[in-house]
């Protein structure tokens, strides 16, 4: 973090002692998407983050607390095991699923009308895996996109065939190319 974008205050007084070695620094962030302000009670010299918030008057009872608990216990802080607690402990997210692959409308009829089945082969088809619309009477003999025209054909079934048409390509047999 650049230190012309932190703004150190020194804080005096309470547990934060007379000596201003402690400060309330101001960093300007993004936060759900908004422009925010995220607050931290900082020790400079020793290189120390006490507290961490994104309400000022959160990050100083935060540090206020670190410090009472570290004179409590008539020990300095330690800088190693203070920066471990920095931040809150939340449990890490677990992986979100992938939401579904999208198919459209159209797609999900021809693969219905087809019987999830290659129409040429009758191999099994998923929805979610590939598979190709294949026109029975090609386009560039002048089939058109209508339903009747559609069908869901594997990928291999669908490359053999080509520009010709269906009847052309049951008739040739398996094996033909």
């Amino acid at each position: 973090m650049s230190a012309e974008k932190l703004l150190q205050r020194p804080i005096y007084g309470g547990a934060f002692g007379d000596d201003g070695r402690y400060s309330l620094a101001s960093v300007p962030c993004v936060s759900r998407g908004l422009h925010a302000t995220r607050y931290m009670v900082v020790q400079a010299q020793a290189g120390l983050v006490l507290s961490v918030s994104e309400d000022k008057t959160e990050a100083l009872a935060l540090a206020r607390q670190r410090l009472s608990a570290a004179n409590d216990k008539r020990q300095p802080p330690n800088p190693v095991t203070e920066q471990g607690e920095l931040w809150p402990d939340e449990p890490l997210l677990s992986p979100v699923p992938a939401p579904a692959p999208y198919v459209s409308r159209r797609r999900r009829a021809i693969f219905e009308h087809s019987m999830g089945l290659c129409h040429y082969c009758h191999t099994p088809l998923e929805l979610f895996g590939k598979w190709h619309i294949e026109h029975q009477l090609p386009r560039a003999l002048g089939g058109g996109d209508d339903a009747l025209n559609l069908v869901a054909a594997c990928v291999p079934c669908n490359l053999r065939k080509s520009d010709s048409t269906a009847i052309e390509f049951v008739t040739q047999g398996p094996g033909a190319a």
